[in-house]
């Protein structure tokens, strides 16, 4: 580490974690309060995109509110290193490891920036596990049924999606009416998952990996005073509570029609926003036009979905991968700039 830091003593512990990024199927736009979803939300965890924190905790040296360092990939990131810390000075009494403790955290993601995987939310997965972690160590307590609902609580802080990257597989965040133990606070695991999904693909196609022009934070607070609001969080909770239902039953046509009118819907509210803007490119649609047009021909169920950008996100059961991945290779792989092969996985790690 550099030499000018100013935590120069020995750490008295060190912890690392490591989190996935996770894919929606039913998307999230739109929030209120702190952090608190104004739709339920469907997605699934990845195994290979992932955020590992290590933390370093050293004794306190004066009594400032925080003392905190941030490193991302061995070097000072300080823009990230403000954010992180008005997130722990906003919530500085969900963190008690803070009180008498100095803190150095560096991270390092497994995958490129803007690449259309959404890097706040494992890397918020990730912070929040360690500082709960540490937490533990120091009052001598050990991890029980609530350490990652309690995580997936305070990552809800920070990221809101970061919530659902506390559990592997399918997950669910956001209060619904009918969907029991469901909460805008934390996210919950589904775990009534029919064989049909239960080993998922996502190949993510990278268009562009230029900086999005408008932040998330920005498009989700366009639905403040947008026209479509009530009625798109009234079409998300109901298709969330759809998909619980075709989770578990293993229709992959009502699957697909759900996922991919999603995507669609997402950035159709971006769109129809008053300050309205655009964040798909022309290959995002060709890509679109060729995974529909392999479907219809080979009849295996492969769908697309979209985060707020232009990557698309190609989603596939494990029985099927041979044939997609030479779909890939042979249609999609010359006009796109980068792929990124992941799959569906069990959550987030602590590395011993």
């Amino acid at each position: 580490m550099p030499a000018d830091t100013f935590l120069l003593n020995k750490p008295i512990d060190k912890i690392v974690w490591r989190c996935p990024s996770n894919i929606a199927i039913v998307k999230y736009w739109g929030k209120k309060g702190i952090q608190i979803p104004c739709n339920t939300s469907v997605s699934f965890t990845l195994s290979e995109s992932y955020s590992e924190i290590e933390l370093e905790v050293f004794d306190k040296k004066n009594n400032s509110n925080i003392e905190l360092e941030y490193f991302f990939e061995e070097k000072k990131n300080v823009p990230f290193e403000n954010r992180v810390l008005k997130y722990l000075s906003d919530h500085l009494n969900q963190f008690p490891v803070l009180n008498d403790h100095a803190i150095r955290i560096n991270s390092r993601n497994s995958f490129p920036h803007s690449a259309g995987i959404a890097s706040s939310a494992s890397a918020f997965g990730a912070i929040a596990l360690s500082l709960l972690d540490a937490s533990f160590i120091l009052q001598n307590q050990s991890h029980n049924e609530e350490f990652f609902k309690r995580s997936s609580q305070l990552a809800r802080l920070g990221s809101g999606s970061a919530c659902r990257s506390m559990y592997g597989g399918f997950v669910l965040w956001g209060k619904n009416k009918v969907i029991a133990d469901s909460s805008n606070e934390f996210a919950i695991p589904i775990t009534s998952i029919h064989d049909n999904f239960k080993q998922w693909h996502d190949t993510i196609l990278i268009v562009d990996d230029n900086p999005k022009k408008v932040s998330s934070s920005t498009g989700h607070s366009l639905m403040n005073q947008h026209v479509y609001a009530k009625s798109r969080f009234a079409q998300a909770n109901e298709r969330a509570a759809r998909m619980v239902k075709i989770l578990a039953g293993g229709d992959y046509e009502e699957f697909i029609k759900i996922a991919e009118s999603e995507a669609l819907t997402l950035h159709a509210m971006m769109m129809t926003s008053e300050d309205y803007y655009l964040l798909m490119k022309p290959g995002t649609l060709m890509a679109i036009e060729k995974i529909i047009d392999f479907r219809r021909a080979t009849k295996i169920p492969v769908c697309f979905t979209l985060d707020a950008g232009p990557n698309v996100h190609l989603l596939y059961p494990e029985n099927d991968k041979n044939t997609v991945t030479s779909f890939i290779n042979d249609e999609l792989k010359d006009s796109v700039k980068k792929i990124i092969f992941d799959k569906m996985g069990n959550g987030p790690q602590k590395i011993k």
